[in-house]
């Protein structure tokens, strides 16, 4: 895999429990069924028709994917897409991130990411990120870390394994 901005990525990762995706258009089309003339009813409303195709079909995905993010206009652009389109993924990959370059014992970041300080430690004693803490260096000190640092490799191979942080991978190498 080629070696990718960790640092843009994890820019407001800083607390990426506030990553919400609040809405998002997708494709909802599918193949359709052969309709019935007549009129139907259902119990939240009542709809009359005359024949012709429709019906239900197999509906594409609701949220849009790579393929919509890397329509956009500009590389900025199609990153903000990916973020929101795969906020889970995004979140996954600031979790490997903070695992692999402030929390392990050797991490680069490991002396400003895991701290004594309960509100600023990102490094929870059960092995778990704390994503509430506040600690603004530790976000920096990712932040600055070169493409080639070990960790960020890590990070992203971690993420190549994770089935819900793969996506989020995939939709930013859409954005070059």
């Amino acid at each position: 895999m080629k070696a990718f901005g960790f640092a843009a990525i994890l820019i407001s990762v800083g607390m990426m429990a506030a990553c919400t995706v609040t809405s998002g258009d997708g494709d909802t089309s599918g193949d359709g069924g052969s309709g019935a003339s007549g009129s139907t009813t259902t119990t939240s409303s009542a709809t009359t028709g005359e024949g012709g195709s429709g019906g239900t079909g197999e509906g594409g995905s609701g949220t849009g994917g790579a393929e919509e993010c890397s329509d956009a206009g500009t590389e900025n652009e199609c990153l903000d897409c990916c973020d929101e389109t795969y906020a889970e993924g995004l979140e996954a990959l600031g979790i490997h991130g903070f695992e692999a370059c402030g929390c392990t014992a050797d991490a680069t970041c490991a002396s400003v990411c895991d701290t004594t300080d309960a509100t600023t430690d990102v490094c929870n004693d059960d092995g778990t990120i704390n994503l509430d803490a506040n600690n603004a260096d530790c976000v920096a000190c990712l932040n600055d870390l070169a493409e080639d640092d070990a960790c960020i490799e890590a990070a992203a191979a971690a993420c190549e394994d994770d089935a819900e942080c793969l996506p989020y991978l995939e939709c930013l190498g859409t954005c070059q």
